[in-house]
């Protein structure tokens, strides 16, 4: 479960960077296709960790 933990934090907060660095992005013309599908997928990676945290709680609570 601990790992689990770790594994959300780190993806949270990496959701919450990826946003800050899109929005100071999207203040400039520096903002691409090729640059919203990268962050597309570390978004995606991040939700992907915080699904394994809930996984692994609810099998906890199974037992």
């Amino acid at each position: 479960m601990k790992n689990a933990t770790i594994i959300a934090i780190i993806s949270l907060s990496a959701i919450i960077l990826i946003d800050l660095i899109q929005l100071a992005t999207s203040f400039f013309d520096f903002y691409s296709m090729n640059l919203f599908r990268v962050f597309g997928v570390l978004n995606l990676l991040g939700y992907a960790g915080i699904l394994q945290f809930f996984v692994t709680l609810y099998n906890k609570q199974k037992e």
